[in-house]
């Protein structure tokens, strides 16, 4: 017998995307938070969108410099079609050529700023020193996360992330080298840090293996958000989705 909910795909994707009213969007979260399949489905949804964001998002909105675009107008000025012939595969070539440069140009004046690993695994290593350090306590945890929203100009909390085996042991608080919290996990032992802070600006995912550890970054246009522990890498892909689903309000 099927027992998922009757949610259609394309309401799915509107909830992922934003895109629903708010009534809609209470319905859906209710439905897709209360089935493991579809938290599930919803997460990976959302670790895709994350990717192609990454890898095709940045940069394209952005206009190419005049010098690039006065090239391409001379290059595709009407020509005889004795020369034509020769010059379409020449033009096409010199595309790919200024959108290459374009995107050198690009990281050039504009470099992203990837240091949020580095202070991440810095705070971790205790290298950091928090100008505060929260109690996993309910109602001390419950105000922080008004404190984290304020921050961080996003409305989030503290993942729980009992399902996979770990609890919240507490919260550093950091202000330099910007404002941003560790919340700090433990599981027989080990712990797992999530580290937040407001984003650069340029949506990220990733997973590797620095310093010993398993790291994941998992940035959008709001909240940076890196993870790191030693586990798996399947096991730090759930754990990411569910992070990252359990951390808004």
């Amino acid at each position: 017998m099927n027992t998922r909910p009757e949610i259609r795909e394309e309401d799915l994707h509107a909830f992922i995307d934003g895109e629903l009213d708010a009534v809609e969007r209470a319905r859906i979260e209710s439905i897709v938070e209360a089935n493991a399949y579809l938290r599930d489905r919803a997460a990976r949804y959302r670790a895709d969108k994350a990717r192609l964001v990454a890898i095709y998002g940045g940069g394209m909105s952005e206009p190419l410099p005049q010098a690039w675009i006065d090239r391409i107008e001379t290059a595709t000025k009407p020509r005889r079609w004795r020369a034509q012939s020769g010059g379409i595969a020449a033009l096409a070539a010199s595309l790919v050529l200024v959108f290459a440069g374009f995107l050198a140009w690009r990281v050039f004046v504009h470099p992203a700023r990837d240091d949020i690993v580095a202070d991440a695994l810095a705070a971790r290593a205790g290298a950091l020193v928090p100008v505060s350090v929260i109690p996993a306590e309910p109602k001390v945890v419950a105000a922080e996360a008004h404190v984290m929203t304020m921050a961080l100009d996003a409305r989030v909390k503290a993942p729980d992330l009992s399902r996979m085996g770990y609890r919240l042991v507490g919260i550093n608080v950091y202000s330099n080298p910007t404002h941003a919290f560790e919340l700090r996990y433990a599981r027989n032992g080990e712990i797992f840090t999530l580290y937040l802070r407001r984003s650069s600006g340029t949506p990220r995912f990733d997973q590797f293996r620095q310093d010993g550890l398993r790291v994941c970054i998992w940035q959008d246009d709001v909240v940076g958000m890196v993870m790191a522990g030693t586990m798996s890498v399947d096991e730090m892909q759930r754990l990411a989705s569910l992070a990252y689903t359990g951390l808004t309000l």
